[in-house]
């Protein structure tokens, strides 16, 4: 009885040369990835500065509008009185 030996996977240099320019691309996007990444702080800094810079106008408004709330009802007082 001969025994059998298991068949051996075939490996070719085109099949090498596949991988290895699947794994380039996979660094050119993960170094794509990462470059982004370490603008973020900065970017996540600026849109909060500008959120801080608008949110003056949203106190201006309610301010405006409980002003001419309590005007309205001051001046309905006054007419009743």
């Amino acid at each position: 009885m001969s025994e059998e030996q298991p068949e051996k996977p075939r490996v070719t240099m085109n099949m090498l040369y596949e991988k290895q320019l699947d794994n380039e691309k996979l660094l050119i996007r993960l170094s794509t990835k990462l470059e982004s990444m370490e603008n973020l702080p900065r970017r996540v800094y600026d849109l909060e500065m500008k959120n801080a810079r608008n949110a003056w106008i949203e106190k201006v408004a309610y301010a405006a509008l409980f002003a001419g709330v309590s005007s309205i009802a001051a001046a309905l007082m006054n007419m009743g009185a």
